[in-house]
């Protein structure tokens, strides 16, 4: 990444700003969007499928496909990581319902974002039958509440808000919790909390995930369904900084 030379006056600025202008060396902004209409009550990260996320078990070529014939204008920039858990990217052209296929292979899915044309079917990315992305019709980008940190950076949380369209009353209410998984298996439920129509949490200190970790920001409902929205924000450091 290209960083430009900072001036007195790029210093003054608020730190979280100079990051987002990619004028801090080793320091760049994560963003991550969760939404899905219809939550229940098996905790699943907020994404385009109401249902539990699953990694591939190596790395893999993926195919890229639209449900819409008409789709072959249409370029998406995956964002991903490869079996060193060192990010790669790349841009697939659409070739409507016929699926093209990654130059690179893939070991984990962060994000996917549009980069050229406007798609009017779904998009899907997926591998062997598993879709690992996904973007909805009208929405350009992927909206999944999961992130994997790349190999010689740590993820620092500042940020996580949940919103549903839950108005509480007698058990009906969401439960959001944490779950990160190391390379060597190991699993963890980072926190769990109760909320109705939103859960906002501010890092005063933020919260440090080690490279290679695979980390879920999970919903479930505890009686009806929801509408669940999920923004997370962070700062990705590399490690000798």
């Amino acid at each position: 990444m290209f960083y430009p030379s900072r001036t007195e006056d790029d210093r003054s600025e608020p730190f979280e700003l100079q990051v987002a202008r990619g004028l801090i060396k080793g320091h760049s902004l994560v963003n991550i969007f969760g939404y899905q209409p219809a939550v229940n009550s098996e905790f699943v990260p907020i994404w385009e499928n109401n249902a539990v996320y699953t990694y591939p078990p190596a790395a893999t070529i993926m195919q890229m496909v639209s449900s819409s014939a008409s789709d072959t204008a249409v370029a998406v920039r995956i964002f991903g990581l490869n079996a060193s858990y060192e990010a790669i990217t790349e841009i697939v052209t659409l070739d409507g319902t016929t699926p093209v296929s990654t130059v690179g292979s893939y070991f984990r899915i962060n994000s996917l974002v549009t980069v050229a044309g406007n798609a009017v079917g779904n998009l899907t990315l997926s591998a062997a039958g598993v879709t690992y992305g996904k973007i909805n019709v009208g929405v350009g980008r992927s909206q999944m509440s999961l992130y994997s940190v790349p190999a010689g950076y740590s993820f620092y949380l500042t940020r996580v808000d949940m919103y549903s369209n839950l108005l509480g009353g007698s058990g009906n209410h969401c439960l959001y919790r944490v779950q990160s998984e190391f390379p060597n298996g190991v699993s963890l439920d980072v926190l769990q909390a109760p909320f109705t129509d939103r859960y906002e949490a501010r890092r005063v200190v933020p919260f440090q995930y080690l490279e290679k970790t695979d980390v879920q920001w999970q919903v479930k409902t505890n009686q009806q369904t929801a509408e669940i929205g999920a923004v997370i924000e962070g700062i990705l450091i590399r490690n000798e900084h």
